[in-house]
């Protein structure tokens, strides 16, 4: 499916797609926006040797010791997490029991250094400042009876945090847009798969197998799309048919490969030549559709006809006995002129073409969408 054909269900599920969007958007962003804050503040300590190293070879040692037992620094950042040095801190705080529990504390050892970090998360700014704080007082006290030959001494203070850390409401901003797109555009296309017709029980496939090319049911349903289109803008649309001559011919018990692989040959062959927006199907067993949406008759004419003459000379090998094909394809091409004719009816009137073209000596006949059977030979 091209870009026209995306873009076109999402104009005609306009209805889905904005009201999707925005109720998104409105829910994320008030969610946002009545969300409690969270605020962060962290202090910071680093493990050092005691005092009671007496001498530089002692002190070196003791140093030494902390490099290579690193669980020594991880002992103290457990202990300043722990339940004790919160309910200490928040004790000293004045800190009600009921409140202490939206606060959280965790311990971080800063990778490669004796350094720990303290960090306090709550809805209160100068309550995580001053509980950071004060577990950092209550810890480095309690680490003091813990080794005798090290001790924590106070690095940085915890600051009062200016702006939370949760929610981030720029970012929640921006997915939610792009969620509530995502969302918007896949309920869309849902929406036009299942109310896509299934004819006699079979599940719905736009694809021929046996050219890898879209099949008749899929090329009738754009028809449709695209009559429309061109009826409301006033826009040109051209339709052709293309029979590949010859086929017909081929006998034997390899018939069936042999024009398989060529019939997929030829569709890679004309897909090469058509626009983006152009849709080439497989109508009928050795019959191609062309969908020209925005060209004229005479510019249909003319596509088509460079398309006959890149087919006429191209030779077509089966990998099966390795026997090359020329083949010639006849077109029928019908202009279609706003004037009210249904689908159906435009592509009886390309098949009226097509088997005028069989006689014409170009093998290209091109009619208006409102000639009639009685004068379409004129």
């Amino acid at each position: 499916m091209e870009l026209k054909f995306y873009l076109g269900v999402l104009v005609k599920k306009w209805w889905l797609v904005i009201p999707v969007f925005l109720i998104t958007l409105t829910a994320t962003v008030a969610l946002t926006f009545t969300q409690q804050p969270t605020y962060q503040a962290s202090t910071t300590m680093i493990v050092a040797p005691s005092p009671s190293f007496g001498d530089v070879k002692s002190f070196a040692s003791g140093l030494n010791i902390l490099s290579t037992r690193q669980e020594i620094a991880s002992t103290y950042a457990e202990i300043g997490a722990s339940r004790l040095m919160k309910n200490q801190a928040a004790d000293i705080l004045g800190l009600e029991k009921e409140s202490r529990k939206l606060y959280k504390v965790s311990g971080q050892m800063q990778a490669g250094t004796n350094i720990i970090a303290m960090t306090v998360e709550g809805p209160d700014p100068a309550t995580v400042t001053n509980l950071a704080n004060q577990i950092g007082v209550e810890l480095t006290t309690y680490a003091a009876g813990l080794y005798e030959t090290f001790v924590l001494r106070s690095l940085d203070q915890a600051t009062m945090p200016v702006a939370p850390i949760r929610p981030n409401k720029a970012l929640n901003i921006v997915m939610a847009a792009v969620l509530g797109l995502g969302l918007a555009v896949g309920l869309a296309f849902l929406s036009e798969y299942l109310q896509t017709p299934v004819e006699s029980g079979v599940s719905i496939n736009f694809i021929d197998n046996e050219t890898g090319i879209y099949n008749k049911l899929y090329f009738l349903k754009r028809l449709g799309e695209e009559m429309i289109r061109a009826k409301r803008n006033r826009y040109p649309l051209a339709v052709a048919l293309m029979r590949i001559d010859d086929l017909k011919m081929l006998r034997g018990a390899q018939s069936a490969k042999i024009k398989s692989e060529v019939l997929r040959q030829i569709s890679v062959l004309t897909s090469q030549y058509l626009r983006d927006e152009d849709i080439v199907a497989r109508f009928d067993q050795d019959t191609f559709a062309f969908l020209l949406p925005d060209v004229t008759g005479d510019n249909a004419k003319a596509i088509m006809e460079y398309l006959q003459t890149r087919i006429a000379w191209t030779p077509f090998e089966s990998s099966t006995n390795g026997i090359k094909l020329n083949l010639t394809g006849t077109v029928g091409i019908v202009a279609y002129d706003h004037n009210g004719t249904g689908r159906d009816e435009l592509i009886a009137k390309a098949g009226q073409a097509l088997e005028l073209a069989e006689v014409d000596e170009a093998k290209t006949h091109l009619v208006a969408g409102h000639i009639s059977p009685s004068n379409s030979d004129e």
